[in-house]
């Protein structure tokens, strides 16, 4: 992983644009889920690809599927690589 500093990292931004475009619950988990992976980075950065790990696991497990089968549904609804790199990537800066 690069070398983030996340003590000082900002959530906020990406926050707002999370509630601007997902419906009120939603957007309060998705933010939820992201200050709990950030408290994990701020910890030790590699936490968060143990997070991702058993994440997926454990939706796995819920849904009576395999990890490859949640990754793979996953990456076909996730935003396209432009997308990423010009909307939400400079959220996380």
């Amino acid at each position: 992983m690069s070398a983030v500093d996340w003590d000082t990292f900002d959530l906020e931004p990406l926050a707002e644009e999370i509630r601007a475009t997902r419906s009120g619950p939603d957007a309060e988990r998705t933010i939820w889920a992201f200050e709990q992976a950030l408290a994990a980075a701020r910890v030790d950065e590699l936490l968060v690809e143990h997070l991702l790990s058993a994440a997926v696991c454990l939706v796995a497990r819920a849904a009576d599927r395999t990890p490859r089968d949640v990754l793979e549904l996953y990456f076909r609804r996730s935003v396209p690589d432009e997308v990423w790199r010009e909307h939400y990537l400079p959220l996380l800066d």
